[in-house]
């Protein structure tokens, strides 16, 4: 973010009248942005690619090509297309305003523009930009990035809560047999049940993260930790079964064939793991230091038949 430390977010100014693109740019680098700038819409299209900017600011009109078809060709290249884009126009017709939003712009500013309206407009585009690309593309559920933000903040106001981590058993086999696009269906299921069961049995504030594959956490209050548990592997066992074929759940098993030809029954089961880590006397300093407790806590719950909840009891860690 600009003004904190770490790596700059850099903005491409494309707009062909120089004093404007120089007001711009000195507002910019003083909100503490890395700036580069082009002056025509072939120019944008090719440092686009090369500098890889966080955020574009695109005049509308431009010699040579106009915005429209700039952000149009940013928007459908591969490289470019998640770059989000504010539109810069002197038009105040709603039709120019709908063409740029049509073709991907994700913003546009009227000229004349005041300062206070730059700067609230980049900042908005470029946090909603960072909280996508923090989310989980098949859930949209909060990533590993944010769930540590979340917890690290707790951890620095010491505040308690309890960190569950889970996963899944028998996910493999399922994800073999019956394909991918059927294994994110198994992974929807569990995320429509996790956020389900966090919002009608949670606290205020619990917080959901999928930390990605079959990995999910819930930051919840102490208190609650158990029953939020135990109601997410219950109303998930109890859905599940609905994702397996009727003539293999007739038959209580699916068969799979490892890379070497050898063949394995496999239950019409998917299990929950669950690993409750509290800390609820400030016993960890870190994210880190609680996910490493449990990844120890799910090892040893996998030796475990059928679902199951483990909390760490240890004290002073």
């Amino acid at each position: 973010m600009a003004g904190q430390s770490g790596p700059r977010e850099r903005v491409l100014v494309v707009e062909d009248e120089p004093n404007i693109r120089e007001i711009i740019n000195f507002n910019l680098e003083n909100w503490g942005f890395e700036v580069v700038q082009a002056n025509d819409g072939e120019t944008a299209l090719a440092m686009a690619e090369e500098y890889s900017p966080d955020l574009i600011l695109l005049d509308l009109m431009l010699p040579k090509m106009d915005g429209i078809e700039v952000c149009r060709r940013l928007k459908s290249g591969f490289w470019t297309s998640r770059i989000p884009v504010i539109m810069l126009t002197a038009k105040k017709e709603i039709k120019d305003k709908v063409r740029g939003m049509e073709v991907g712009a994700d913003d546009y500013i009227t000229k004349p523009f005041s300062r206070e309206e730059l700067e609230a407009r980049v900042k908005m585009v470029l946090s909603r930009t960072r909280s996508q690309r923090e989310r989980n593309p098949l859930t949209s559920l909060p990533g590993q990035i944010a769930v540590q933000g979340h917890v690290e903040r707790l951890l620095a106001e010491r505040t308690p809560f309890t960190l569950l981590y889970l996963d899944l058993d028998n996910f493999k086999g399922y994800n073999d047999y019956y394909g991918h696009s059927r294994g994110d269906e198994v992974i929807k299921l569990l995320a429509d049940v996790i956020v389900s069961v966090v919002a009608h049995k949670g606290a205020h504030g619990d917080y959901v993260g999928h930390i990605g594959g079959d990995d999910f956490t819930v930051v919840c209050s102490p208190e609650g930790a158990k029953e939020v548990s135990d109601d997410i592997v219950a109303d998930f066992e109890n859905k599940v079964t609905s994702l397996f074929a009727p003539e293999d759940l007739a038959r209580g098993y699916f068969i799979t064939v490892d890379r070497q030809g050898h063949t394995a029954k496999q239950p019409c089961k998917i299990h929950v793991t669950v690993a409750a880590v509290p800390n609820d006397d400030d016993q960890y300093s870190s994210y880190v230091a609680m996910v490493d407790v449990a990844t120890e806590l799910k090892k040893y719950g996998k030796t475990k038949k059928g679902s199951v909840v483990v909390f760490d009891r240890r004290r002073g860690a």
